[in-house]
């Protein structure tokens, strides 16, 4: 009984880091007038002119932080009762919250990768658009 609440315990708590972060951040960032979401769409476009061309802003990368400290936070938590319970279902909870981590640490890996793939594809065409004309000069 003990483990099962564990259990539950934990996939709320993952639960949580999702949901809690995205509900927090859509009421505190909206715009209350028209004014301030012309001078946010102003800013990121001054952003992309100015080569900010990285793809993630920094709303994003700040929630990605959220959640990797959320879930470090309810890892140790739960590796800290395990330890003081000696219960093996808190274990198994804490190993979820681990697999958990790694997870999100690989899809965001695998995310950047991406992102620098089609960066690279982009400026490879750009290239070879640029140097279409090759003129071979016999010696």
């Amino acid at each position: 009984m003990e483990s099962l609440l564990i259990i539950v315990l934990a996939i709320a708590g993952v639960w949580g880091l999702f949901l809690l972060p995205s509900f927090i951040e859509s009421r505190r960032e909206a715009p209350l007038t028209s004014t301030e979401r012309y001078g946010e769409v102003s800013q990121r476009l001054s952003q992309v002119q100015a080569g900010n061309r990285s793809g993630v802003s920094e709303r994003t990368l700040a929630r990605r932080r959220r959640v990797l400290i959320g879930a470090s936070a309810l890892a140790v938590a739960t590796l800290a009762f395990a330890i003081i319970s000696s219960n093996v279902g808190a274990l198994v909870a804490h190993l979820v919250v681990d697999a958990f981590i790694a997870w999100y640490v690989a899809m965001i890996v695998q995310l950047r990768n991406q992102q620098q793939q089609q960066a690279l594809r982009a400026h490879s065409l750009a290239t070879v658009d640029r140097f279409d004309e090759v003129r071979v000069i016999a010696g």
